[in-house]
C-alpha cells in the first residue's frame, strides 16, 4: 500500500533545552493544519541515552489520530557549528561527536541523516566532501536561519553536492512556523519506518504552500526569488542592528 503523506521536517518540544512547546501542542497544532506527521529533531546537547527510549514512548503517546509524532535527534558537533537531523535510529548516539563519526554511526544503524541550516554559523563553510556519500539531503530553506527565503548558500552547496533538498521549521515556537512541508510517498504499514525509506529513496517533494521545491532551489531561481533574497538580507541586517 502506497500513501501521499503531508510531513514536516525539524521540530523541537520540551525534550529540547530551548524548545517552548509540548510534543501534544506540536501534534494538536500542526494536525489543524493537515500535515499528516511531524519529524521531531531534539538537541542532542543534554540528552543521554537512558531518556531515548522514554522520549520514543512519549511521541507515541502525544501523537493523535491526525498527526504522528517521529522521533529524532538533531546531532552537533563539537564546536556546535554544524547540527545533522536524524531519523529511524533505535537509541541514542554520543552528543558533540565529530561530524563523520556521528554520519558512519547513523549509516550503520540504517537512519536518515540531513545536513541542517548551512548558513548557521557559515556552516556551509566547513561542509566536507567527505560527507557526501553518508547524507540523505540538505536543508535547502530552513525557516527559523534563513528566514522568508531559502539563501544562496543552501542552493549553491547542492548545486555542488548533488543530494536532496529539504526544508524545514525548525520549530520552537509559533514565531517559526511556515508553510513548510514535504509531499512523501510512504509505502507499507510502519509509517515511520517508510517515511525514512522516502527520504532515503528521494520520495519526499518540499513544498512552500502549493510549490514544489524539489529542484534543490533551481525552481527559485526567479527575479521573485532574487528579490526574496533582498528582503531576507535586508531583515537580517535590520535584527543585527546594521539597517
Amino acid at each position: 500500500m502506497t500513501r501521499s503523506l503531508r510531513v514536516v521536517l525539524h521540530a523541537h518540544s520540551t525534550w529540547s533545552y530551548d524548545g517552548h512547546w509540548s510534543l501534544s501542542q506540536v501534534a494538536r497544532f500542526f494536525g489543524r493544519f493537515g500535515v499528516d506527521a511531524v519529524l521531531m529533531s531534539e538537541h542532542d546537547t543534554g540528552f543521554a541515552p537512558d531518556r531515548f527510549e522514554a522520549y520514543r514512548e512519549a511521541c507515541a503517546a502525544a501523537s493523535t489520530p491526525k498527526c504522528r509524532l517521529i522521533p529524532g535527534i538533531e546531532y552537533s558537533s563539537p564546536d556546535n557549528d554544524i547540527h545533522i537531523l536524524t531519523w529511524g535510529l533505535s537509541r541514542f548516539l554520543v552528543e558533540h561527536r565529530p561530524v563523520l563519526e556521528t554520519l558512519d554511526r547513523v549509516r550503520t544503524d540504517g537512519g536518515v541523516a540531513i545536513f541542517a541550516h548551512p548558513i548557521r554559523r557559515q556552516a556551509f563553510g566547513k561542509f566536507d566532501d567527505r560527507f557526501i556519500p553518508l547524507l540523505d539531503g540538505i536543508e535547502l530553506w530552513n525557516r527559523k536561519s534563513d528566514g522568508i527565503a531559502p539563501g544562496q548558500e543552501a542552493r549553491t552547496l547542492l548545486a555542488r553536492t548533488g543530494l536532496a533538498p529539504t526544508v524545514g521549521c525548525d520549530f520552537h515556537r509559533l514565531r517559526h512556523f511556515w508553510p513548510l512541508w514535504h509531499e512523501v510517498e510512504v509505502e507499507g504499514e510502519d509509517l515511520e519506518a517508510g517515511i525514512v525509506t522516502a527520504l532515503k529513496e528521494r520520495r519526499a517533494r518540499p513544498q512552500m504552500l502549493f510549490s514544489n521545491l524539489s529542484e534543490g532551489g533551481r525552481a527559485l531561481e526567479t527575479p521573485m526569488a532574487d528579490r526574496l533574497e533582498v528582503w531576507r538580507g535586508a531583515l537580517r541586517d535590520l535584527r543585527k542592528g546594521r539597517g
